[in-house]
């Protein structure tokens, strides 16, 4: 089975949040860094636990978007693709990153 995952940038990820829309938020990076801050919403799952726990705090029929540290970190986009594998669908690959959301000056939570 071939898994396209699609892309959402900054902008487009704000106005879904800022819209009300409900939304399957994940963070990929390290829990620790999601326990210091992490985007409205988000909800942290690795890769690693895709299996355990997508099924048990996600909603299935809800866009799913994920995101990690960097552009360059490949974690968004193997969770990204792993929940597709098990049935989530639309998902989208944060395409920027954490940090550009951070310098755009959006909305973050600080635990």
């Amino acid at each position: 089975m071939i898994v396209m995952v699609k892309l959402i940038d900054g902008p487009q990820l704000k106005s879904c949040l800022d819209s009300g829309k409900k939304i399957n938020l994940v963070d990929a990076r390290d829990p620790l860094d999601y326990v210091k801050s992490h985007l409205p919403g988000a909800v942290s799952i690795l890769r690693s636990e895709v299996n355990k726990k997508a099924l048990l705090i996600l909603e299935k029929g809800r866009p799913t978007v994920v995101y990690s540290n960097d552009a360059e970190c490949p974690a968004s986009g193997l969770t990204a693709k792993k929940l597709e594998e098990i049935g989530f669908s639309p998902v989208y690959d944060y395409n920027d990153s954490f940090a550009d959301w951070v310098k755009r000056g959006y909305e973050i939570i600080k635990d």
